[in-house]
């Protein structure tokens, strides 16, 4: 298992290379303020479990915990390498590129989309 600082020097380092290659990432940050009285059951009440010096999630911070936020960060990355190597080699992905809000189909994971791009690609 890596360490904690290693989980976070591969994240910065996915991060960097997300940007680089124009990935959005913001919907694994907050983009608002959660108050402390609101989170996570509507009150203060029953929050006896949390630990003293915790602070609700404020804007921009990460949504998920360093090894999540990686395994993410990392799907993404992976995902739009192989999405360029198919369009290099002429390869149509237009079937596994669509939301998945509006797909219905046999690709309904990043996993299964990865892997039928790996096939098409033959790798």
């Amino acid at each position: 298992m890596l360490s904690q600082k290693a989980i976070e020097k591969n994240l910065e380092r996915e991060i960097a290379l997300a940007k680089a290659n124009g990935i959005e990432l913001d919907d694994l940050y907050y983009d608002f303020d959660l108050p402390g009285d609101a989170y996570p059951f509507g009150d203060a009440e029953g929050m006896d479990w949390v630990p003293k010096d915790w602070k609700p999630p404020k804007k921009g911070d990460a949504r998920f915990l360093p090894s999540r936020m990686l395994g993410n960060v990392q799907l993404r990355n992976k995902m739009h390498d192989l999405s360029k190597r198919c369009s290099e080699k002429g390869i149509d992905i237009s079937d596994l590129s669509v939301p998945f809000d509006a797909y219905e189909g046999e690709f309904d994971t990043n996993q299964k989309r990865m892997l039928e791009m790996r096939k098409r690609l033959g790798i």
